[in-house]
């Protein structure tokens, strides 16, 4: 009988670290097809070198906008960039693109933003 409760206590402190380390790390590998790759970079030929894009090619699927892409790239909850510098920054990439009308299938290069090291 003195077992019994033994063997409840590992069961619970198993199942614990289980959910834990899902929760955390996960299991499921990410779905965008993917992965990062080295960055490449499109100097915007208009201004000085301090505005050197960085950008990843990607294919857009269903439903996906260039907001929602770029956040996807960038896995920091501090994400906070405005919706019009994505949007004027993707124009700067893919010329003649209109970012409203995005066809899935078709491969875009997507702004990557770097971390500010002064903060």
């Amino acid at each position: 009988m003195t077992m019994r409760p033994l063997i409840l206590l590992c069961l619970i402190i198993i199942i614990g670290i289980s959910v834990r380390i899902d929760l955390s790390a996960g299991t499921i590998p990410e779905q965008q097809t993917q992965s990062k790759q080295h960055l490449n970079t499109a100097e915007n030929t208009d201004h000085n070198n301090e505005n050197t894009l960085f950008y990843q090619e990607v294919i857009v699927e269903e439903n996906q906008s260039v907001y929602s892409i770029v956040q996807q790239l960038h896995p920091s909850d501090t994400f906070a960039l405005s919706v019009e510098q994505v949007l004027t920054d993707f124009e700067v990439l893919n010329p003649g693109v209109v970012p409203y009308q995005l066809s899935a299938g078709n491969a875009y290069k997507f702004p990557v933003y770097r971390e500010m090291d002064n903060e």
